[in-house]
């Protein structure tokens, strides 16, 4: 190759011969004319992703790597070139700028053709046009194998990661079950023998004593309630809740539930209204698992409403498209509300709006904490019923208190 470019015009004509087959001596020559020779050392950029793109490259000696820059900063490597093979072409043809970059791999020797000489013995020569098209129908191709095998790949490692996952998950849900169960055995019986305390006259005759009593069963209580909800929760995770239907009366359901709060609702002035229950009619569903939607909801409703707040609960029937005929309960109340970006993260297990750990741990103070299963838990009812549930609030203000409410849809199945 040395000894074909030692005299620039004949040697090079002699070179793009064989590489340009089938071209026009008076085309041959007018290229070998146009031709520079020029060496790059290894590693040294011939032309730049971005650049404008003013001259055609055509590889003499030694190889070059093309690559293509992506978003993340990264380089994904293309293909390589070898003696003999065009590349620079397309931004002239295209008349735009490189859109990819190539290096050197070692001492490299180029010929550098301008873009007008190229351009008028291709207008000129169907040959290398078809030449140069054959040459980028083989890139093309080389480069789909590329990015199908990439993306095979890729398909694989997300496959294996996903599956991984798969068992990680079943292994936490596994473990909150067990570790629940386990634990929520002895906080029964510790909660027995302290019931057992707190009616023991001997107890109740010294006053000390019956607060320190009192004060273990309510922790005692809380343990079970928290225990319960993770069992909850676990069997939402696995998908493992069983529904056993049975006629449920909701305005019966919700009068439960009012007796349970009475007492918190009471103490912080908070009024909860009850409208449009007793139009409903029986809902064939799990009676324990309803209750716990309706007391999650009000819950959460006393939790997020300031004091002398009120809470209202509506009951009507509605149509839905997809669903039929349903039973729709709606929750409001006067509260801080929830910020747009929160209205569906809310329902993910353990997730919380906001950091209200270090406002109480009560579960019906003001912004109280807890564990943050309670809506997951009735999104997991809702939807073993068949039904949905979605949040709305005009957005979240501690000064304004627009509120939120949370709507329930179940289908008379």
């Amino acid at each position: 190759m040395d000894n074909l470019l030692s005299s620039p015009q004949v040697d090079i004509k002699e070179f793009l011969r064989p590489v340009l087959f089938g071209l026009a001596e008076e085309d041959l020559d007018e290229l070998s004319q146009a031709a520079v020779v020029r060496p790059f050392p290894g590693g040294a950029v011939i032309c730049e992703e971005g650049a404008s793109g003013d001259v055609v490259y055509i590889i003499v000696r030694g190889r070059v790597e093309i690559v293509k820059r992506m978003d993340d900063g990264s380089e994904r490597h293309l293909y390589e070139g070898v003696p003999g093979e065009i590349f620079g072409e397309m931004a002239i043809l295209q008349e735009g700028i490189r859109t990819a970059t190539v290096r050197a791999v070692g001492p490299v020797t180029v010929l550098e053709i301008d873009r007008e000489p190229f351009l008028t013995v291709l207008g000129r020569s169907p040959s290398l046009g078809v030449r140069i098209l054959v040459r980028l129908t083989a890139r093309l191709r080389d480069a789909d194998q590329q990015a199908i095998s990439e993306l095979q790949r890729a398909n694989e490692a997300l496959t294996r990661a996903l599956r991984q996952l798969e068992r990680l998950d079943r292994t936490k849900s596994d473990f909150l079950q067990v570790a629940a169960h386990e634990l929520r055995t002895p906080v029964a019986a510790l909660m027995g023998y302290t019931q057992m305390m707190q009616s023991s006259p001997s107890v109740q005759r010294v006053p000390e004593l019956e607060v320190l009593v009192e004060g273990i069963v309510t922790s005692t209580e809380r343990l079970h309630r928290i225990f319960n909800s993770i069992l909850d929760v676990s069997r939402v995770m696995a998908g493992g809740l069983e529904i056993h239907r049975t006629p449920v009366s909701i305005p019966v359901t919700f009068q439960s539930v009012r007796s349970k709060f009475e007492q918190s609702l009471e103490e912080r002035g908070l009024t909860l209204e009850l409208k449009g229950l007793r139009d409903l009619p029986f809902y064939p569903g799990d009676p324990e698992m309803l209750y716990k939607v309706f007391y999650h909801l009000v819950n959460n409703a006393i939790k997020y409403t300031p004091d002398e707040g009120r809470i209202t609960v509506i009951g009507r029937m509605v149509e839905v498209p997809d669903l039929g005929p349903c039973i729709e309960v709606a929750v409001e109340d006067t509260g801080i509300g929830i910020a747009p970006g929160d209205l569906e993260l809310v329902f993910e297990t353990f997730y919380r709006a906001e950091d209200v750990g270090f406002h109480s741990s009560g579960r019906t103070s003001f912004k109280g904490g807890g564990p943050g299963l309670g809506l997951a838990i009735t999104r997991g009812v809702v939807q073993a019923h068949g039904g949905r549930i979605w949040g709305e609030s005009p957005g979240y203000d501690e000064e304004a208190c627009p509120g939120s409410q949370f709507v329930v849809q179940l289908p008379l199945v």
